[in-house]
């Protein structure tokens, strides 16, 4: 229930790898409502194991657009909002809906269920993943499901 009381969550940076946006623990954890009795140590490790994660996975990427002259992800020209172009959107989509699957295990552990009944399910993990796997492949140029013959 909202008491009206503002959460203190942990403003500390991520510092990426030069081309993707660096995080803030701040912002994920306010973007995806995550209970802030979840130890902000965790939080941070699930943040930055996931940041290596999508980091590799879209390590081509990376390369096409350096290879075509931009620095860093900001710089590629597209729709933008308040400053973030489409392709850091993007990206902390990704990272955030990810790491909050990989928290999901640890909200249980803390007795969140009462409170927010479902946060912990498979279903909720699943469609995380799915959110995650449908913008990374977005990124990569691909279609939302691509069907191959066996």
């Amino acid at each position: 229930m909202f008491s009206g009381k503002q959460i203190d969550y942990q403003d500390a940076a991520l510092t990426n790898n030069g081309f993707w946006p660096d995080l803030n623990l701040k912002d994920f954890q306010a973007q995806r409502s995550l209970p802030p009795d979840v130890d902000a140590g965790t939080v941070a490790q699930a943040l930055i194991t996931t940041v290596v994660e999508v980091n590799a996975e879209l390590a081509e990427v990376e390369n096409q657009h350096k290879a075509k002259g931009y620095k860093s992800a900001a710089d590629v020209p597209g729709v933008k909002m308040e400053g973030v172009n489409g392709l850091c959107a993007q990206y902390t989509k990704a990272v955030f809906a990810r790491a909050k699957a990989d928290l999901l295990g640890e909200m249980a552990t803390i007795g969140r269920r009462e409170s927010h009944p479902g946060q912990e399910s498979q279903e909720t993990r699943a469609g995380l993943m799915a959110e995650a796997s449908v913008v990374l492949r977005r990124m990569k140029g691909l279609k939302r499901v691509t069907v191959s013959k066996v």
